[in-house]
């Protein structure tokens, strides 16, 4: 893993892979955006009965923030829980202002913004971290680390300023316990400043970026699994005996907090409180118009992962995105209409069946339109793991590192541990100092539980990541992106590499070294099991924030 110079609990368990279906229909819906738009600002009655007002707005305003300066934004947030049906069945979701997923926040780069985060949960702590942002150390979000987490009734203010060449698609999730399978979570989109001067409203929507790759509408599409029970209830599953150390499969799926779950599949020994209720995606209707989606996990012509260009591609489906991804890519007009939107769920991850979930979900986009699910996967999918970044961004990467360093990750169930799975990286499992974060610490004051490894100013460093685990994974470097030389995953045995020791990385048929050429610049990997990734060399060039590499 590389990390540029200039750059940057429960996760999201499901992998996403989506398809957009078209058909001729005589009498098409356009243009309508049927879920009411709801303001930062504003705070919502408990006891929500309509969920499509408890939803943020999803189309984006670009115009509002390319054509201006640096501001300051002020935000109050306030976190609590009340009890909604975002797919049909009814559970207690983390709100943030009455809404749920959180709110869109939408800033230019260089914006200042100041989120004063108010706990009104009963008896949960929690924290939020901005997930592909680089902001300053002590505003990360994670407890234990670079913040106590937020007790309830208390407020902390989050101050974060984007940098000046930070742009893109992003977005936020609680970091305590399980309060992102709960819902706190929300998009975060920072627009890229127009290059060239004009007239504020006269061109209200050709930004710099709309003029370039050819789109008039903006959307956010946040998809992710979902569960029906409680996320604390889930985990405690997760670390009983009884699960074996397979990780929860979930119970549905959400489209920016909103899903369709069919009540008859429910298990009788986990009841549930259904009503029937269908995904409202007729924002997409307009076949006239060229969208710009940015699609977090979270024809279609990609441009964008993880807020970084890539070579543009032209496929008729995304392919796997997964948890903690993100990917713009554009619709373009046609003359026939778009009538669903089909997501699979990546069933490498599920270790045993959950007969609720339907891993296969085709969402309509024309009200009218009754939706079928396609014959069979789409054979000429977009492989976002593989695509590489666009050229200029790849033109300093040094042909070797400073230093290297090496990392395994397992999970395992040790019976000192009592047989609870617990995540290992090289031998080490983290357990928080008590009392102090431990970016207020010396290093000599932290305990053996802390994993770390020192790199000196201005130096570019490989790490070389192993997962030896039975399943694959996704890694993310909080605070910043890394160049990606290669995944490998072992068609029998193991994978692994340890430049120390190995005579040449696995798999590697140049004996040149990586191609540089095809590496990528992103914030989060997929590992697969008995795989390897160098992740190679960063340069270090904010020492005094502690780096955070971790699995989703």
């Amino acid at each position: 893993m590389r990390l540029p110079e200039e750059q940057q609990n429960i996760g999201l368990a499901a992998f996403a892979l989506l398809f957009l279906q078209q058909f001729t229909t005589p009498d098409p819906l356009r243009s309508v955006l049927s879920s009411p738009k709801v303001h930062h600002g504003e705070t919502l009655h408990s006891q929500v009965h309509n969920p499509d007002l408890a939803r943020p707005s999803i189309e984006l305003h670009p115009e509002d923030h390319v054509y201006r300066g640096a501001v300051t934004q002020h935000l109050d947030w306030v976190v609590a829980e009340d009890y909604l049906r975002p797919d049909g069945v009814l559970k207690q979701v983390y709100l943030v202002n009455g809404i749920f997923p959180g709110p869109t926040i939408e800033a230019c780069s260089g914006d200042t913004l100041l989120i004063n985060v108010t706990n009104a949960l009963q008896g949960e702590p929690i924290s939020i971290h901005w997930h592909g942002l680089h902001v300053h150390n002590t505003m990360d979000g994670v407890p234990g680390v670079t913040q106590n987490a937020i007790p309830p009734g208390s407020t902390f203010m989050y101050n974060l300023t984007i940098p000046q060449d930070q742009s893109g698609t992003f977005w936020y999730h609680g970091h305590t316990g399980t309060s992102r399978a709960d819902g706190l979570y929300g998009g975060f989109v920072v627009h890229a400043p127009s290059s060239r001067p004009t007239v504020r409203g006269l061109m209200a929507r050709d930004s710099a970026e709309s003029l370039q790759y050819g789109y008039e509408r903006e959307f956010l599409l946040l998809i992710g699994d979902w569960y029906h029970q409680p996320g604390a209830q889930v985990l405690a599953w997760y670390m009983s005996i009884a699960s074996f150390g397979n990780e929860p499969v979930p119970d549905s799926l959400l489209i920016n907090g909103a899903g369709s779950f069919d009540c008859s599949m429910a298990v009788p020994a986990r009841p549930v409180d259904c009503i029937e209720q269908q995904a409202n995606l007729s924002y997409l209707s307009d076949i006239d118009t060229s969208f710009r989606l940015r699609v977090v996990n979270t024809g279609y012509y990609l441009h964008h992962t993880s807020n970084t260009e890539v070579e543009p591609q032209e496929a008729p489906s995304a392919g796997i995105l997964y948890p903690g991804q993100r990917m713009d890519v554009i619709l373009q007009p046609s003359k026939e209409d778009l009538t669903s939107l089909t997501i699979y769920l990546d069933r490498d991850c599920f270790n045993y069946p959950n007969i609720a979930l339907t891993p296969t979900q085709t969402f309509p986009i024309t009200p009218s339109h009754s939706p079928s699910l396609p014959q069979s996967l789409p054979e000429n999918n977009l492989d976002l793991q593989n695509t590489p970044s666009k050229p200029s961004l790849l033109s300093n990467i040094p042909e070797n590192p400073t230093q290297t360093q090496v990392i395994y990750t397992k999970i395992q169930k040790l019976s000192i541990n009592h047989n609870i799975p617990n995540g290992f990286f090289n031998r080490t499992s983290w357990r928080p100092q008590p009392d102090t974060p431990l970016n207020t610490l010396p290093r000599d004051k932290w305990d053996d539980n802390q994993f770390s490894f020192a790199v000196p100013d201005s130096e570019w460093v490989d790490v070389v990541v192993n997962n030896l685990d039975e399943g694959g994974h996704p890694f993310h470097l909080h605070g910043h992106h890394f160049y990606i030389l290669r995944v490998y995953e072992a068609p029998i045995g193991w994978g692994s590499y340890n430049p120390f020791v190995d005579s040449g990385p696995p798999g590697l048929e140049s004996e040149s070294g990586y191609d540089l050429s095809r590496a990528m610049l992103r914030d989060t990997v997929y590992i697969p099991s008995r795989g390897y990734a160098p992740v190679c060399p960063f340069r270090n060039i904010l020492p005094t924030h502690l780096k955070r590499i971790s699995p989703i």
